[in-house]
């Protein structure tokens, strides 16, 4: 089959019974493969593989996901040895089920370490318990990552060839701290910003001079205060890589792509949950940066909902505003942007969304889901931003999506803020 074919076999095999697949890749300290061990009944060591445990995946700045996994050694095919599987030990987990012509379709769900792993020794059984955390703990300083001395990066120094170098350091045994590159958005290449001065400058340039010089500093310390400067997501994906996005690429949701649409009608779709959190809500929202020079204005934004089609713009609710501040930013385009993006994330979360499926293995956060309301005159087509998931690793047991609605997000209006 074409790999056409087989992503179209496999939304079809998720609509019935289907074997569940999964399956832990070892990695070797260069990122190729050691040995794998899965859950097939068609392989020698399917029995070692519990499949205890559940995936969580939450969309923020830093780590992003963690499992955990039991594996056991019931029939001796297999010795773990807790020992052997230590700091720096890379491992894959993949999920998928057996299609309908015989063959194994996996879709990758992240690459981890392994967190204080647990060996369990009883009467006729032996185990081992992994927590994995995904590759952020590599730079968090949990298991590796805390800066020899003091660390700068320049003013005017290119914000990713920063962040790929330091990926690319040393670990002190030969092998870098991330053989994957990093994955970084087109959205900054050839914008500009405006100094307080009127000089334009590269968006992808430090703005000022950072040194993180603490006696626990860490390589994360250093990466987030980057992803302050560019107004950016930072994490790993479900393939391993570091990535780098924009912000306020996040802001016309219309544009992302539907990875599943629900309907009572499916056999897919097990319930949905939706709270009002009216108390989250805010339509205004004023950004104040930090000049670089004392005698330079603020830089600040302002964006307001102003948009009819709202239920909470200003002309119903009045103004709910919140100020904030972050020395990161230094000019006004930057504070406008992070205005328009925190307006939007500030007025979602009114209606929070909380959707019960059978088992999706292909669901990526930060895209859309839809749920057809056939509950509702017309059967209106509900859009949502997938923020986060859970999924046990068993072959029974219902997913959970954590979304937010994308429905009435409104225009930003720019404003002028009163004072500084």
């Amino acid at each position: 089959m074409t790999d056409r074919e087989r992503w179209a076999a496999y939304l079809t095999a998720l609509e019935g019974p289907f074997l569940k697949l999964a399956r832990l890749d070892f990695l070797q300290p260069d990122g190729s493969l050691a040995f794998s061990i899965d859950n097939n009944p068609k392989n020698r060591r399917a029995g070692a593989f519990l499949q205890e445990g559940e995936l969580t995946v939450n969309l923020q700045n830093g780590q992003r996901r963690q499992a955990t996994v039991t594996l056991s050694n019931l029939d001796g095919a297999y010795d773990f040895n807790v020992n052997k599987v230590w700091f720096g030990q890379q491992i894959r987990l993949m999920e998928g089920l057996i299609l309908p012509d015989g063959t194994d379709y996996y879709l990758p769900q992240g690459v981890f370490y392994v967190r204080d792993p647990e060996e369990t020794l009883e009467p006729g059984r032996k185990s081992a318990r992994y927590n994995l955390v995904d590759k952020w703990a590599y730079l968090d300083g949990t298991l590796f990552g805390n800066l020899e001395g003091v660390y700068q990066i320049n003013q005017g120094e290119n914000l990713f060839t920063a962040v790929a170098t330091l990926l690319q350091k040393d670990r002190g045994n030969g092998q870098p701290v991330d053989h994957l590159p990093p994955v970084f958005t087109t959205y900054y290449n050839n914008r500009t910003v405006n100094l307080p001065d009127g000089t334009p400058a590269s968006w992808l340039t430090a703005p000022y001079t950072y040194r993180c010089d603490s006696e626990n500093g860490t390589y994360a310390e250093v990466f987030l205060e980057v992803n302050k400067m560019l107004v950016g997501w930072m994490g790993y994906d479900q393939t391993g890589h570091f990535r780098i996005d924009a912000a306020y690429e996040d802001i016309l949701d219309r544009d992302k792509p539907v990875q599943y649409e629900f309907s009572p009608e499916r056999i897919t779709f097990l319930g949905a949950t939706y709270t009002a959190k009216n108390t989250e809500v805010y339509n205004d929202i004023i950004v104040r940066g930090t000049a670089l020079d004392e005698n330079r204005p603020i830089p600040k934004g302002r964006a307001v909902n102003l948009d009819p089609r709202s239920d909470t713009n200003v002309n119903i609710l009045g103004y709910r505003t919140r100020r904030m501040t972050d020395t990161a930013y230094y000019a006004d385009a930057q504070c406008q942007e992070l205005a328009e993006f925190h307006l939007k994330r500030n007025t979602v979360l009114q209606k929070s969304v909380t959707v019960q499926t059978s088992q999706l293995f292909h669901l990526v956060e930060n895209n859309l889901v839809t749920i057809r309301r056939t509950d509702k005159p017309g059967e209106p087509v509900e859009r949502h931003l997938l923020t986060g998931f859970s999924r046990p690793l068993g072959q029974t047991g219902a997913m959970q999506l954590n979304c937010t609605s994308v429905n009435d997000f409104p225009l930003a209006t720019a404003a002028g803020v009163p004072g500084v």
